[in-house]
């Protein structure tokens, strides 16, 4: 990450609460959407879906007080070269039955203040979170065993969230996050800092 990236990413989280202080308090106390956090996650990052501008961020952060699965989908702002090229597993496109829910993403992909608002309307018809949370999960799972997820810190805008437990590939969540990727910055990993 360049000097200018890191700052404007600072300058971003001092507005911020982290994952860990928004649910401090859990389960006495539930956050509701839609709001801003970052954190760090274990992330991994698809694509294939129809409309190319989307892409689908999923991942586990493992906090204090529980494990948040994230389910966060990133407009072409947010598309890294070279990473465009995944197919939805079969169990994904299975779960994208729900007609609202692809309208949600549809709009999430419009990557407009507007289109958000109506998205996040979408996104309270019963039911569609579930279809996203399943979306997430069978990505996911696709994933694990054939790549390494990234780590990552993430600042994410949350639309609205799954209260579980819920699964998500093989790790138990007590609430998946759905949103939008404010930034993703990859962190050092040990591996890294030896080179």
């Amino acid at each position: 990450m360049s000097g200018n990236h890191d700052a404007a990413i600072d300058a971003v989280k001092e507005q911020l609460p982290s994952a860990t202080q928004v649910f401090a308090k859990w389960p006495a106390a539930v956050p509701t959407g839609p709001f801003a956090l970052y954190g760090d996650v274990d992330l991994y990052q698809t694509g294939g879906f129809e409309d190319p501008r989307l892409v689908l961020y999923t991942g586990v952060s493992r906090l204090p007080t529980l494990t948040v699965g994230w389910c966060l989908f990133g407009a072409s702002r947010n598309v890294q070269p070279g990473k465009d090229k995944d197919t939805l597993p079969s169990g994904a496109r299975e779960a994208l039955n729900d007609t609202t829910a692809v309208r949600a993403l549809q709009l999430l992909a419009v990557d407009h203040p507007e289109t958000d608002e109506a998205a996040i309307e979408a996104l309270t018809v019963p039911g569609v979170t579930r279809s996203l949370v399943d979306l997430a999960s069978a990505v996911h799972q696709d994933h694990e065993g054939r790549a390494v997820p990234f780590g990552c810190e993430v600042g994410t805008y949350v639309y609205a969230s799954h209260h579980g437990p819920v699964r998500v590939g093989t790790v138990t969540a007590d609430v998946v996050l759905i949103g939008s990727p404010i930034w993703i910055a990859k962190t050092e990993t040990k591996e890294d800092q030896d080179q």
